[in-house]
């Protein structure tokens, strides 16, 4: 794992360097960057992730250019010479940063682009656009604008959800994943805040997601289904909290629901819902747009009505009356209760 490779490498000498530069140089086409890093990595604004070989991969930054040093101290008179340089230009965005321009620029034994008569510097070529034939008639697109808010709640879908809901929660969160999610979103302006500015940050983000939330229309649904999974030894206490009639619980994270179908698990809940919750489908907004989600704000409160266990007279009846999920019909034996709870809108 390189990320984890700490340890010093050999001093190899070796003659060429191609580096790939993520933010830790500067882009000034008129200025050779150095060799050595002077910049921290810049987080790109989109980050997202890949999951083509069975497992997460992160992509956090964005190539800003790759320079080829040479290495003849004897032939070229310095230890590093900067030779070519591929500048890459982004049109960057928090929803999908493009690629739109790239050039070469050479350099001469000295790491400066010389001019052939006047030995004045050139400007730099225009850079050749990404895109297609300008022939063809352009397409006209609906230019829709995303407010903070709408942004902030997509990215919540998409990947930030797990570490926005256990800091909600006070369970142990990737603290460094939080700092690189609020700097790539404006949110933080440095990598190394003091624990206020992390906390008024944090704070900023999760009441954007609200109110990105919370812009969504209402719906008319009644019902809604939500499987957790509650049978550890570590969860007993709030197995007790969740079957105990009467109970008030208080999700202090935001709350993902099925309004379709009940994911299997240990415990069912069937949640009801009156007119006037603040429960929203994502619709668009979600990230897997064919996965029906009706999210709820942190702090939701929900009292618990009855619970049906499994072995019960009723049990079998509840059961049949859930729409489950397709890959986990014939699992059933898995649930062990099915609690009904209402949403309380005050």
């Amino acid at each position: 794992d390189l990320y984890l490779w700490t340890s010093a490498t050999p001093a190899v000498q070796w003659l060429f360097t191609l580096v790939f530069d993520y933010g830790e140089r500067g882009v000034d086409p008129q200025v050779p960057p150095a060799f050595t890093a002077q910049n921290s990595w810049l987080a790109r604004q989109d980050p997202f992730s890949l999951y083509n070989y069975g497992f997460e991969i992160r992509l956090h930054r964005l190539c800003r250019q790759v320079l080829m040093f040479h290495h003849f101290p004897d032939e070229l008179g310095e230890a590093d010479t900067l030779v070519s340089r591929l500048l890459l230009e982004y049109d960057e965005n928090p929803i999908l940063t493009q690629l739109c321009a790239a050039r070469t620029l050479a350099y001469e034994g000295d790491g400066y682009r010389r001019a052939p008569v006047n030995n004045m510097m050139p400007p730099p070529p225009p850079p050749p656009m990404m895109g297609g034939n300008s022939s063809r008639p352009k397409s006209k697109w609906a230019i829709v604008e995303e407010s903070k808010q709408i942004q902030a709640l997509r990215y919540y879908s998409a990947q930030g959800y797990s570490v926005i809901n256990k800091y909600l929660r006070g369970d142990d969160y990737p603290e460094t994943q939080a700092k690189e999610t609020l700097l790539s979103r404006d949110y933080l302006s440095t990598n190394e805040p003091s624990d206020e500015e992390f906390k008024n940050a944090m704070s900023v983000y999760i009441n954007d997601i609200a109110e990105g939330l919370s812009s969504l229309p209402e719906t008319d649904h009644r019902v809604v289904y939500r499987g957790l999974k509650l049978d550890k030894p570590a969860l007993s206490d709030v197995l007790k909290e969740y079957t105990t009639i009467g109970n008030i619980i208080i999700d202090k994270a935001f709350m993902s629901t099925s309004p379709d179908k009940a994911w299997i698990n240990d415990t069912i809940l069937n949640i009801y819902l009156e007119k006037g919750h603040k429960g929203r489908i994502l619709g668009d907004v979600a990230h897997f747009k064919g996965e029906a989600e009706m999210l709820f704000p942190p702090n939701t409160k929900l009292k618990i009505e009855s619970i049906v266990n499994c072995g019960s007279q009723d049990f079998a009846s509840q059961l049949s009356k859930l729409r489950l999920s397709d890959d986990a019909t014939a699992d059933t034996n898995r649930i062990k209760r099915i609690i009904n709870m209402r949403v309380l809108n005050s």
